[in-house]
């Protein structure tokens, strides 16, 4: 089965294609970007309006508590059964997004490791806020010498992952990636939306000033307000973290913006290095004539190959 897979940098115009296709095709659009996940997240990571949503319908958006983790292997799960559930209903399914981890996990699929645990994961942060990076890396060298000389010895993401999981499984995380990885269920047709540098910036700086206008300032209040950790992964989604950083009096709100939007230019930077990996992938500007049609018939071409 081939997956109609719309992909490219943030603020491209992604969702807007994905619902004319949707329409023109009788299609059902799945999310892959993992910050659209959260709930109450809204503003900061211009999930679907309430008016986009009655013109088509999306699945896997608003549905994960903020101070909740969620993996690649959790997305891959749910990606699978909604495909599964959209084909039951005769629709055809299109991904939508541009968390490139996501889409690789779904067409190639990572090794079975286990899920993170919350309270497993802060032990080891605590020690690392404790006794620092070094601390933490002499002991995944003691317990994983493979993954610790494979990683430099200031990488905490991956020292902590390598801890956490050999705690949970009494197995180094080095020996477990090389099991067998399981077969992916589905081919993807790559469908790339891309503009010139130029008006991709532009575009990008537009979306976040229309978001502090829409009350994003306020949206983290009234998270902060819940009680939602601010060094939650979803709080650190950009625009969220700079303007925890405002709120908490580090910098002024002038300041928060164009370090949003800068990080934000830097971040569509690397997506496009991550999506132009991909083996003939055809990118398409988005506002180019008749846009819809030609990605239609590509996806046709291509599933009848």
């Amino acid at each position: 089965m081939k997956i109609l897979t719309i992909i490219g940098p943030t603020a491209v115009g992604k969702t807007n294609i994905c619902i004319k296709i949707a329409r023109k095709i009788s299609g059902e659009i799945i999310s892959a970007d993992s910050r659209q996940i959260y709930k109450y997240l809204n503003i900061g990571t211009a999930k679907p309006t309430p008016e986009q949503k009655q013109m088509a319908t999306f699945h896997l958006i608003d549905f994960v508590d903020p101070n909740k983790n969620y993996s690649c292997g959790q997305f891959t799960r749910d990606a699978e059964a909604k495909v599964e559930e959209i084909m039951g209903q005769n629709k055809v399914p299109i991904i939508c997004g541009g968390t490139g981890l996501y889409i690789k996990a779904l067409f190639h699929p990572l090794h079975a490791l286990p899920e993170s645990k919350r309270e497993i994961k802060k032990k080891f942060q605590n020690s690392l806020k404790k006794f620092g990076v070094d601390y933490l890396y002499k002991k995944l060298l003691l317990i994983d010498p493979e993954l610790a000389k494979r990683i430099t010895p200031k990488d905490k993401q991956r020292i902590i992952r390598g801890l956490e999981v050999y705690e949970m499984t009494g197995t180094p995380l080095s020996l477990l990636l090389k099991t067998k990885r399981k077969k992916a269920k589905y081919v993807p047709c790559y469908i790339g939306l891309n503009l010139p540098r130029r008006e991709l910036y532009q575009s990008i700086n537009e979306r976040f000033t229309a978001m502090i206008k829409q009350g994003l300032v306020n949206e983290v209040k009234k998270l902060l307000r819940k009680g939602f950790d601010p060094t939650a992964s979803a709080m650190r989604t950009i625009g969220y973290k700079e303007i925890i950083e405002y709120l908490q009096g580090y910098i002024s709100l002038e300041e928060t913006i164009e370090k949003a939007k800068r990080r934000t230019r830097n971040f569509a930077k690397r997506q496009l290095t991550w999506f132009n990996k991909i083996p003939s992938l055809q990118w398409y500007n988005p506002e180019e004539p008749d846009i819809i049609n030609h990605i239609i018939d590509q996806w046709r071409r291509t599933t009848l190959n």
